[in-house]
């Protein structure tokens, strides 16, 4: 009797097999394209969403600079000008393209206010002109739903994704420049701060000089003789006011130094850095001031000062002089260490004296005062109005 054992075939199994491993290849193949389209739409819109950010920064940095340009007028001390900052910020972010979109600003996403260097942060001051706060402009640059309309997508709309939204933010700031252009100082003397703002430099500048002029003393010559003003002292032992050669490098101030700064002004700007200053009577010096106001000596017919009442007199020489962190107590403008720079203040030159008494007499001025010049002075005034400064020249971006 033979028994016959049923075995499969090899070439069918053989067949089976290739049929279950190009199933499973074409699994993962399809899985592999699903993934490797998905990554191929996530870095193409990913791509254009950057360079759209990217385009769209540069725009409202440009609009945010542009703003706080136009907020304060440079050559006045006139207040801080919303209306213009917005129209500038608009004007130059349609100048510029996000993905070949004009960036069109909303007025409502711009905003006037003050910007804080130590906390950095920017508060917004609806309605406000006071250009001792008003100094910065935020605003956003947009690209979706509300301006400009958002990023369209090509392959992430097969994955359920048909825009992607873009916003940008900017803050643009003109601050206090706290310097001295080369030419601008005239005089080789700082002003001790705590002498005009109070015993800690806090106070008010314009209301501390008002209600109580540093040093008072009585003009003993010139068109105000017999008036009562403030006289800038420069003994080791009574001084409010410190000599300067306006120096931040080297610790030497001579006679001959200082005279120099009365012929020629400074050569370079002061204020970036601490200035070293000094003490005592420096005759010479306050000679040669004299003569520069009244056009004498080797100034014969060139005075700096003015006839300002068209008597004949030379009378007033409105002068800026750099403020120094507090003397008194402190160093009494005693040579070493520099001191730093806190402000500018303007002075209205009155008369000086070579006597026994060594002093420079005159007034501090505000804006509000007749006798102010933005242009021999130019100075503004730090919020609070405390210390008196330089505007900054240009705008820069805080944010």
């Amino acid at each position: 009797m033979r028994t016959e054992t049923n075995h499969a075939r090899p070439e069918g199994r053989l067949r089976h097999g290739l049929r279950t491993e190009r199933g499973n290849v074409l699994v993962f193949v399809t899985l592999a394209l699903v993934a490797l389209f998905g990554f191929a739409a996530w870095s193409t819109e990913t791509g254009q969403a950057w360079m759209a950010r990217g385009q769209l920064q540069g725009a409202s940095d440009s609009a945010a600079l542009a703003g706080a340009g136009e907020l304060l007028d440079p050559n006045a001390m006139q207040p801080s000008d919303p209306g213009a900052a917005i129209a500038a910020a608009q004007a130059f972010g349609v100048e510029h393209k996000a993905i070949a979109v004009d960036v069109d600003i909303l007025a409502s996403d711009i905003e006037t206010g003050s910007w804080d260097m130590e906390t950095r942060i920017f508060t917004p001051l609806p309605g406000s002109t006071d250009r001792t706060q008003v100094r910065a402009v935020r605003l956003l640059g947009r690209r979706d739903d509300t301006a400009n309309g958002p990023i369209p997508t090509v392959l992430g709309r097969i994955m359920g994704v048909d825009s992607i939204a873009v916003n940008t933010e900017a803050i643009g700031y003109i601050g206090f420049a706290g310097l001295l252009p080369p030419g601008a100082a005239l005089l080789p003397v700082a002003i001790d701060c705590c002498e005009i703002s109070g015993s800690a430099c806090e106070n008010d500048y314009c209301a501390e000089i008002a209600a109580n002029p540093p040093n008072p003393q009585v003009v003993p010559g010139g068109d105000f003789a017999g008036q009562t003003v403030t006289a800038l002292d420069f003994t080791s032992t009574e001084q409010n006011a410190c000599w300067t050669e306006l120096d931040s490098v080297s610790t030497s101030i001579s006679a001959a130094g200082l005279q120099d700064i009365v012929r020629n002004a400074n050569p370079i700007a002061v204020g970036g850095q601490p200035i070293y200053v000094d003490n005592g009577t420096k005759t010479p010096v306050l000679d040669e001031i004299q003569k520069r106001f009244l056009g004498q000596g080797a100034y014969s017919g060139d005075p700096a000062g003015e006839d300002t009442n068209g008597n004949g007199t030379i009378d007033s020489w409105l002068v800026p002089f750099p403020i120094v962190e507090c003397q008194n107590p402190g160093p009494h403008c005693a040579s070493g260490a520099p001191q730093k720079i806190v402000g500018v203040a303007c002075f209205d030159l009155m008369w000086a004296t070579t006597g026994s008494d060594k002093r420079i007499y005159g007034k501090f001025v505000c804006p509000t005062d007749p006798r102010f010049s933005a242009s021999d002075c130019g100075v503004g005034f730090g919020p609070g109005g405390e210390v008196p400064t330089i505007d900054a020249q240009y705008p820069v971006l805080v944010d």
